[in-house]
């Protein structure tokens, strides 16, 4: 195995053209994959210093995160915390403080995990991802970029350069939390996160976002449309939740029967309406 250390996004292409070559940004994923021999890279291009993939900027509409940043450094960030309260408060519920300091908001994605933590907000913002690679550049929704368990829609030589996060225009409640068999350091049975906004006793709007129920985290968007308009009542709450277990699929697996994630999830629904017409402060 091959090391690279590139220094900007023409040496980072160039290296990608290379059989075999895996970016290495904080490792926190793939040297644990390298270890087990899931994978096995000819050669890892190290882009630590690549300028274009680092930094947090604030535009007139978006939060534009580099895909190499890591992610302590966006929860740290004042942008964030102040813009995407609720990527701040996924990401202070993933791993330890060891591995935000080392892992990446773009590895994190392309890890393509099920239970990964920071897909929930991005999901639930409609972030985006601009997309650069040997055809050019593109811009893909992260919602089609997440394919399966450790699938992306990466083309070969492909790289996230930006991950784009609009900036909500209205106020909503937003609402994070997960299951699962530790209280630390744990990866998600079930996860759920939830953006809701109320006009009076009427949701407005409702966006929830799962993880671990599906092959990809997933928007839970029956339920969003079940509930938009709706007024909210102990029975629509009780409706959402029902509904919320009928809509997605799990797996069973060493960690939890598929049965059991469904239930969480409705009752994760079902406490993240409740907390929407909590008093807030």
């Amino acid at each position: 195995m091959r090391y690279r250390r590139v220094t900007d996004e023409r040496d980072l292409a160039a290296a990608l053209r290379e059989p075999g070559a895996a970016i290495l940004a904080g490792g926190t994923d793939l040297l644990v994959k390298i270890r087990a021999g899931f994978v096995r890279p000819e050669l890892l291009v190290d882009i630590d210093p690549v300028a274009t993939l680092r930094g947090i900027r604030r535009t007139a509409s978006a939060v534009e995160i580099g895909a190499g940043v890591p992610e302590s450094d966006v929860l740290a960030s004042p942008i964030v915390r102040k813009d995407l309260p609720l990527l701040a408060t996924a990401l202070r519920a993933l791993g330890s403080v060891q591995i935000r300091n080392r892992g990446t908001l773009g590895g994190n994605l392309v890890n393509a995990s099920p239970a990964a933590d920071s897909a929930i907000p991005l999901l639930l913002y409609n972030a985006e991802l601009d997309l650069v690679g040997p055809g050019g550049e593109r811009t893909l929704p992260v919602e089609l970029f997440l394919l399966g368990p450790g699938t992306t829609a990466l083309a070969p030589g492909e790289f996230i350069r930006t991950i784009r996060v609009p900036v909500p225009t209205a106020v909503a409640r937003g609402f994070y939390h997960k299951v699962g068999r530790r209280r630390a350091l744990t990866i998600a049975i079930a996860s759920l996160g939830a953006r809701i906004r109320l006009e009076d006793a009427r949701i407005a709007e409702a966006r929830f976002a799962a993880g671990s129920v599906a092959p990809t985290p997933i928007r839970l968007r029956t339920v969003e449309d079940a509930l938009r308009g709706s007024t909210l009542s102990d029975e629509t709450i009780a409706n959402a939740g029902r509904l919320a277990s009928a809509s997605v699929s799990p797996i069973s697996d060493v960690r939890a029967p598929a049965a059991y994630r469904a239930q969480v999830i409705g009752e994760l629904v079902s406490a993240a309406l409740q907390s929407s017409a909590a008093p807030s402060g």
